[in-house]
C-alpha cells in the first residue's frame, strides 16, 4: 500500500457506493504511506472493526514483512503501476493472509503523485490452493518416475509423449529412443497377431473406454515378455487429451502360473499312479477319495470305499489296533502330524505291515480335511536288511582294498582278490584270469574250485567273458547254458557273472541256482576289481620302472649302470663258489661310417640287431651289457668254456645275421676282446675288463 495528503479525500465520490459495495478490498493511500480509503470489503479482508481502525494503520504495517513494502514502492516507482503482485498481509488479529494487488498512481495535471488506488484479493485459498496443486503434481511425478510398473503416456494418435523409469527398464530402451515413436510399434512390431492385437487394445483406449489385457509385448533386444496392460484416456472437463497404459511385467506369475498348473496336473497324476495308497477323508474319517494304489493294496472296488469310516475299512478288528487306529485318526483331526508303522487289514483279511502318515489339510488356517499314505513296508523292511548287508560288504571291501594296497606282488594281488570275492561276496565258484596276448590265463581260483592243473591252464573265455571286456562293465547271465560256463566252473551252473578288471582280464564267478547275481552283486564286484586293477597296475609300474632303469633304452640289454650292480653281485658269488667269469668286450666295426653313410636311425636299428644277435648267441644265464656308444659287453657267468671260443661263436653270429643285409649294404663286423677273471687271478674285475677292452681293440687292428 501507499500514502496520500488532505486533498485525497476531499469533494465528494460519485462512484462511492459502488466503493463501498464492489466485493474486493479498495483502498487509496498516499505517498507517505498513510491510508486514506478503504471499503467495507477490505475491512472484513483484514478483520478490523470499521474503516476507522484501519486507516489509522500505517499502509507498511499491513505489510508482513518491510522488505515486501519496499519490493511494492520499487515497482510502483518504476513503473507506476503494480500487477499482480502477491504479498503477506498482517490480519488485525496479527495473523497473515496472502493477497493479491493490482494498483496505479494517480497524478495532477503537473505529473505530481497525488495518490494510489488499488485493489486486494484474499489469494491465500488460490495459494493454498496451487501449492496443494504442486504438491500434487511433484508427487505425481515422483510416482511416475519412481512407479514399479511401467508408464507410458502417448498423445491421440498413440505416439509416445513420456515413458517412466521402469518402461526404460522393462523394454530396454531409453526415453530419448522412444518418444515420438507408436506405442504399437514400439512394442508389438512383428509378432504374429500381437500386433494386430496391441492396435486393438489402443483403438479402444481412444475410443475413451478402458482396455485391461493380459498379452506378450517385445523388448528391445527381441525377446517377449508377459505382461498385463491396463490402459486410459486422460480427460480434462471431459475431453480427451491423452492416452496412458501401465505396463506390469507378469513374467513371474505366467510362469508360477504355468509351474502351478503342472504342479496340479503332477499332483493329479501322482495322486493317480502313486506307489503309496493315499486316501481322502472328510475330519470324521469317511473316505472321500482314494487312489488306485489304495484299491489295490487293499483290494476294494471305489465304490466300496467311498464314504466308509477308515478305520473300520482297514484297521484289524483286534482291540488294540483298532483304538490304535481311531486314536491317529483323533489326533490327525485336531490339526497333529501322525506317522506310524503298523498292521492293517485287506479285503480279504490279510493283515499287511504299513508305514502311515496321517495329516490334516489346512486352507487358510482352517482344516478343510486329513489324509493318510500307506506304505506296504515289507519290501522297505528286506531293503534296510540288503543295504546293511550292503554296507558290510562295503566295509569288509575297504579292508580287501587295503589288503591289496600292502600285497606283497602281483601273485598275491590276484590270490588276495579271490579270497575277498569269495569271503565278502560270497562267491565261491569264482576265477581271474589275467589276459596273455589273445589268451587268457587262470591265476587264482576261490576254494570250491579244483586247483590242480587249471591255476596255470590257460583258457579262452567264453563269449560272455569276452562281453564284460569290451563293455568295461559287468555282465550277468541269469540262466547260463553250458556253452556259458568257463572251464572250471562245474556244469551245474545256473547263474555267471563276468567283470572286467580294467583291462588286464576278467573275474567270472557263477551259482547253481538261476538268478543268483544282482547289480548290486556287479556293483561291489566291480568296486572290489577296480582295487585289484590299481593293484596290479602299482606292480607292473614298478616292474617297469625297475626295467627302464637297467636297461638300454635302445637295445633292450642291460646298462652300464645296471651293470657295475650285476658285477658287484658276481663276483661275490665267484668267490664264494670259486668259479671263473668270462668276459666279452664287443665293439662293432666302422661304426661311425654306418652313421655317417646311412643316417643315426641306420645305426641305431644295428645296434639292436647286434642285442638281438647276442641274446641269440649266449645263454639265457649271461649277462649282455651295452657298455658304451657301439660297445657291448658279455659277462659269461659260472662257465668253463673258452672265452675265445665264445668269441668267435659271436663273430660268427654276426657275420651270418640276414637281417644286417637288409638294413643296409654294409658289411657289419664285430671286434671282440675276452678273457677269463678268477678269484684266484690276483687281478680285480677292474683289471680285466681294462684287459678285455684292450684285447678288443688288437682284435679290430687286426681287421
Amino acid at each position: 500500500m501507499a500514502g496520500g495528503d488532505q486533498r485525497a479525500t476531499a469533494g465528494t465520490d460519485p462512484f462511492r457506493e459502488l466503493f463501498d459495495r464492489v466485493p474486493i478490498g479498495l483502498y487509496r493511500t498516499t505517498p507517505g504511506g498513510r491510508i486514506v480509503d478503504a471499503n467495507p470489503m477490505l475491512c472484513r479482508m483484514l478483520g478490523y472493526p470499521s474503516k476507522d481502525a484501519l486507516i489509522a494503520q500505517r499502509a507498511d504495517a499491513i505489510y508482513a514483512t518491510a522488505q515486501t513494502r519496499r519490493r511494492w514502492v520499487e515497482e510502483m516507482e518504476a513503473k507506476g503501476t503494480v500487477s499482480g503482485f502477491e504479498a503477506q498481509w498482517r490480519r488485525h488479529d496479527g495473523s497473515c493472509i496472502w493477497v493479491e494487488e493490482n494498483a496505479y498512481a494517480v497524478r495532477d495535471a503537473d505529473g505530481t503523485i497525488v495518490h494510489y488506488e488499488g485493489c486486494a484479493v484474499d489469494a491465500t485459498e488460490r495459494r493454498r490452493a496451487r501449492a496443494a496443486l504442486a504438491e500434487e503434481k511433484a508427487r505425481f511425478e515422483q510416482l511416475f518416475a519412481a512407479a514399479p510398473e511401467a508408464i507410458v503416456l502417448c498423445d491421440n494418435t498413440a505416439r509416445i509423449l513420456r515413458v517412466n523409469d521402469e518402461f526404460e527398464r522393462l523394454f530396454g530402451y531409453s526415453a530419448k529412443e522412444t518418444l515420438g515413436r507408436n506405442i504399437d510399434e514400439l512394442v508389438a512390431k512383428g509378432l504374429n497377431g500381437l500386433h494386430d492385437e496391441a492396435s486393438g487394445v489402443t483403438r479402444t483406449i481412444a475410443r475413451g473406454e478402458t482396455a485391461s489385457i493380459e498379452t506378450r509385448r517385445r523388448h528391445k533386444d527381441g525377446h517377449l515378455i508377459d505382461v498385463s496392460i491396463l490402459g486410459k484416456p486422460v480427460l480434462i472437463d471431459g475431453k480427451k487429451v491423452a492416452l496412458y497404459a501401465i505396463y506390469r511385467n507378469i513374467t513371474a506369475r505366467v510362469e508360477m502360473e504355468a509351474k502351478l498348473a503342472e504342479e496340479k496336473a503332477r499332483f493329479e497324476q501322482l495322486f493317480a499312479v502313486a506307489p503309496e495308497a493315499i486316501v481322502l477323508c472328510a475330519n470324521d474319517g469317511s473316505v472321500l477319495r482314494a487312489n488306485d494304489e489304495f484299491f489295490r493294496m487293499f483290494g476294494y472296488t471305489p465304490e466300496e470305499v467311498l464314504g466308509r469310516d477308515i478305520d473300520r475299512l482297514v484297521a484289524p478288528e483286534s482291540d488294540a489296533l483298532r483304538d490304535e487306529a481311531r486314536g491317529i485318526t483323533q489326533r490327525i483331526a485336531q490339526g497333529e502330524r501322525s506317522s506310524v508303522e503298523t498292521r492293517r487289514r485287506r479285503k480279504d483279511g490279510q493283515v499287511l505291515h504299513v508305514s502311515i502318515l496321517g495329516k490334516p489339510i489346512l486352507i487358510a488356517g482352517n482344516q478343510i480335511a486329513v489324509y493318510g499314505i500307506y506304505r506296504d513296508i515289507t519290501a522297505r523292511k528286506e531293503a534296510e536288511e540288503a543295504l546293511a548287508t550292503t554296507h558290510r560288504k562295503v566295509e569288509e571291501l575297504h579292508g580287501a582294498a587295503d589288503a591289496l594296497d600292502s600285497a606283497a606282488d602281483e601273485e598275491d594281488v590276484y590270490r588276495i582278490t579271490c579270497d575277498a570275492a569269495e569271503r565278502v561276496l560270497g562267491f565261491s565258484l569264482g576265477m581271474l584270469c589275467i589276459r596273455h596276448g589273445e589268451e587268457f590265463a587262470c591265476r587264482a581260483v576261490s576254494s570250491r574250485i579244483a586247483v590242480d592243473g587249471l591255476e596255470r591252464t590257460r583258457i579262452d573265455p567264453a563269449g560272455i567273458a569276452l562281453r564284460a571286456l569290451a563293455s568295461g562293465q559287468p555282465v550277468i547271465v541269469e540262466d547260463a547254458a553250458m556253452e556259458d560256463l568257463p572251464q572250471g566252473i562245474p556244469p551245474t551252473a545256473r547263474s555267471l557273472i563276468c567283470a572286467p578288471i580294467g583291462d588286464l582280464g576278467i573275474f567270472q564267478a557263477a551259482s547253481p541256482e538261476p538268478g543268483a547275481f544282482n547289480e548290486e552283486d556287479g556293483r561291489l564286484l566291480a568296486i572290489l576289481l577296480g582295487h585289484t586293477a590299481i593293484g596290479v597296475a602299482r606292480f607292473r609300474l614298478q616292474e617297469e620302472l625297475v626295467r627302464q632303469a637297467r636297461h638300454d633304452a635302445l637295445t633292450g640289454v642291460y646298462n652300464r649302470h645296471h651293470f657295475h650292480e650285476l658285477i658287484t653281485r658276481e663276483v661275490l658269488r665267484a668267490s664264494r663258489h670259486g668259479h671263473p667269469i668270462g668276459l666279452l668286450m664287443i665293439d662293432v666295426d666302422r661304426f661311425k661310417e654306418i652313421n655317417d653313410r646311412y643316417g643315426h636311425q641306420t645305426g641305431d636299428r644295428v645296434l639292436r640287431e647286434i642285442a638281438t644277435v647276442l641274446r641269440e648267441t649266449v645263454r639265457r644265464t649271461d649277462l649282455i651289457v651295452r657298455y658304451g656308444g657301439d660297445e657291448f659287453l658279455i659277462v659269461l657267468t659260472e662257465t668253463g668254456e673258452d672265452t675265445e671260443e665264445a668269441a668267435d661263436r659271436v663273430r660268427r653270429a654276426v657275420q651270418a645275421h640276414e637281417a644286417f643285409r637288409e638294413i643296409s649294404d654294409f658289411h657289419v663286423t664285430v671286434s671282440v676282446g675276452s678273457i677269463f677273471w678268477s678269484p684266484e687271478a690276483g687281478t680285480s674285475i677292474e683289471e680285466a675288463l681294462a684287459a678285455a677292452d684292450s684285447r678288443m681293440y688288437e682284435d679290430k687292428r687286426r681287421r
